[in-house]
């Protein structure tokens, strides 16, 4: 895997796109579309389970299957290829362009308040960019590949 495919699967910020849910190539989006192929038309049938089963989870089978199409249906490239269609103010981005710095923790600045995320991503960015700056990217991108995303 080359240093530059690596980049494009990480953000400046230090989250992994692939992990992401809206990401167009990541396991969120293909398992959800897959599920959503193994249920087919499952719609009538939750109504008929609903009796059948007497559960009322059955009831809740709309909301579900709303949740599974826009699980399924985001396709993000990447913030390196694309505005982050998740944090509209993100200032990330932007500033990794100007400042020509592939992470953040390369910044002189870093870590610095001007990223506008609230309190708790602000917490996981400098603990992913001190995780990078510590065991470099290749590590960071191997072991980011297999864990949760959202913890």
């Amino acid at each position: 895997m080359t240093t530059e495919t690596i980049k494009a699967s990480i953000s400046p910020c230090g989250l992994s796109c692939e992990t992401c849910f809206a990401h167009v190539d990541g396991d969120i989006r293909r398992y959800s579309r897959k599920l959503k192929e193994k249920l087919g038309n499952f719609e009538p049938y939750a109504k008929r389970f609903e009796t059948l089963l007497d559960h009322p989870v059955f009831k809740k089978y709309p909301d579900f299957k709303d949740m599974l199409d826009y699980l399924a249906s985001e396709n993000c490239k990447g913030c390196r290829n694309e505005n982050c269609k998740l944090f509209k103010d993100c200032n990330v981005r932007r500033c990794h362009q100007e400042k020509r710095v592939d992470f953040c923790y390369e910044c002189k600045d870093f870590p610095c308040d001007q990223t506008n995320f609230d309190e708790r991503l602000y917490k996981t960015f400098v603990k992913l960019n001190e995780k990078i700056r510590k065991t470099g990217i290749e590590e960071f991108y191997e072991k980011s590949r297999i864990s949760r995303r959202y913890i």
